[in-house]
């Protein structure tokens, strides 16, 4: 071996522990300095919307009320730690910030430790490669940006990683306490994320290998009952009632299942690129199975540089096989790969699922290649890498908050473009306008064409605001293309004005027979004589 890599147990120790009191700090301080400079308070699209709107709404108050939690779409984990962190600061999104990044911050530590239990002391580079792994997850673009936003992904990946830690620490100590940890964490992590369920499968067959490898008789019972027994009272709330409605022996939405039911899974879909699903027609410009292989190269992950590492260090695990390398590293990112390539979405943010386990391999990588190449060598190459994946994070994450920015902008160009009392329908941006506007919102995706034909028959100011090419494109077959088309061919569409895509439509026949699309808003600024507005003001000064 190298003497430049040669360690002894003590200065590994030593070196492992001096990177775990820095290593969170790489998300935590500039994912909190991007999200206070951006004024970014964690919520766009939808989604965080939705986990907001349930955490601080009806999951907060059944939790005052010490009653169970009400249904929701998602997994209740990441909403139930929102709403108790909003009993502290308020119902207020930075309760979903708090839970995120102090989960974000926590991923690499718990990397860090994963990577000393299963590449310990008699292996090259015992001291560095706990190091670097906990590094490159602390640097990695997605996971900044995902614990800035309020979304389950980092406080499922949390739990995960440290359930995993604690189950490497059982197949080497083989104590019960470890165990219990590993069960429990293991077990919230599902409770915050679905993809979880699928991770705790190499996870309980290695449990299952180390107790009967360890234990005997009552001793090996007590060991496989006892986290059975933890993992049952905590997802037995939850898993039960999605049972039940997913087998058909109750109706409606699935509680907390609602994924499950939308999902579908095959392995031809990691060679196919264009699909139809709940979300209309998607077309991706790569195969999924090549998609979520080269992620880790993605700048935002861990650049072309770092993720070269990942061959030396998938062939270095495969040459030195131990079960938990193989169970709980290979395993892991095995399993994410394998679904993520077999469902029919390409979504960046998934990737966070396997980066603990990536960033261990890719440590792995860098420590045997550093055998051959030297150490100063590898520390440049990994020091280049991780300001290439620093600079990956702050474009994503100033990428969302500009996105936040410009979404803000749009609800105050509508505003100043609409009646005041008028009603709005929108998709995509339902939940934006209203947690920021004073309007009436409604969603095109759910009216039924009763309640389509109900609100634009009542004679009070109707507005359509829509991304009429992506609908087109996307949904057309589907609610929003549908219900679009019906406003357009019964009551008609005037169109107002376009912004980042987005038309704005008033709702109903020109006002009289002649007047163009531009009839009322030269009414609203002054009769003949006034201008449509121009770069979103209301009218020309």
């Amino acid at each position: 071996m190298n003497a430049e890599f040669a360690d002894t147990e003590t200065a590994g120790t030593r070196r492992h522990l001096r990177a775990a009191r820095w290593v969170w700090l790489p998300v935590l301080v500039p994912t909190a300095l991007l999200a206070l400079a951006g004024r970014f308070d964690g919520l766009y699209g939808q989604d965080p919307f939705a986990y907001y709107d349930y955490a601080v709404g009806p999951l907060r108050q059944s939790l005052l009320r010490l009653e169970p939690p009400p249904p929701f779409f998602w997994p209740p984990g990441y909403p139930f730690l929102v709403a108790l962190v909003s009993l502290i600061v308020g119902e207020t999104p930075l309760a979903g910030q708090v839970v995120s990044l102090a989960s974000g911050s926590l991923v690499p530590l718990f990397t860090l430790l994963l990577a000393r239990e299963v590449w310990g002391d008699g292996e090259p580079c015992p001291g560095l490669v706990p190091a670097v792994a906990g590094s490159v997850a602390a640097f990695t673009g997605q996971l900044w940006q995902s614990s800035a936003v309020v979304m389950a992904d980092t406080a499922g990946l949390a739990a995960a990683t440290l359930g995993v830690t604690f189950l490497a620490r059982y197949g080497r100590r083989g104590r019960l306490a470890d165990l219990v940890v590993a069960a429990s964490a293991l077990a919230g992590a599902t409770l915050c994320r679905w993809i979880y369920a699928l991770v705790a499968v190499p996870c309980a067959l290695y449990a299952l290998s180390a107790v009967l490898r360890r234990q005997r008789g009552r001793q090996a019972l007590l060991h496989v009952g006892a986290p059975a027994l933890v993992v049952g009272l905590l997802l037995g709330p939850l898993v039960v009632p999605a049972a039940q409605a997913l087998t058909g022996s109750s109706s409606g939405l699935a509680p907390f299942a609602g994924d499950l039911q939308v999902y579908t899974w095959h392995p031809g879909n990691a060679l196919r690129r264009e699909f139809v699903t709940v979300d209309g027609h998607l077309r991706y410009r790569f195969p999924n199975g090549l998609y979520y292989a080269l992620a880790p190269a993605h700048p935002f992950f861990f650049t072309p540089l770092l993720a070269s590492f990942l061959v030396p260090g998938v062939w270095a695990l495969v040459r030195r096989p131990t079960p938990a390398r193989l169970w709980l590293i290979l395993g892991w990112a095995g399993v994410v790969y394998a679904f993520h390539a077999g469902a029919p979405w390409q979504n960046f943010r998934f990737t966070l699922a396997y980066l603990p386990p990536l960033a261990v391999v890719a440590a792995v990588g860098i420590a045997v290649v550093g055998e051959r190449l030297g150490f100063r060598a590898v520390m440049a190459i990994l020091a280049v890498g991780l300001v290439l994946m620093g600079v990956g994070g702050v474009r994503l994450s100033n990428r969302f908050i500009a996105r936040k920015q410009a979404d803000l902008e749009l609800v105050r160009w509508v505003e100043a473009h609409v009646e005041p009392g008028a009603r709005l329908i929108t998709f995509e941006m339902t939940l934006t306008f209203r947690h920021y506007s004073a309007l009436e919102t409604w969603e095109l995706f759910t009216l039924t064409p009763e309640e389509l034909a109900a609100l634009v028959a009542d004679g009070r100011p109707t507005f359509l605001l829509l991304h009429v090419a992506r609908v087109e494109a996307q949904w057309r077959d589907l609610a929003p293309g549908v219900n679009y088309r019906r406003l357009r061919e019964g009551p008609g569409l005037v169109r107002l004005g376009e912004r980042r895509g987005y038309v704005l439509f008033r709702v109903g026949k020109p006002a009289g027979e002649g007047q163009g699309e531009g009839t009322w808003l030269r009414q609203r600024c002054g009769g003949e004589g006034g201008r449509a507005p121009a770069q979103g003001r209301p009218c020309a000064a």
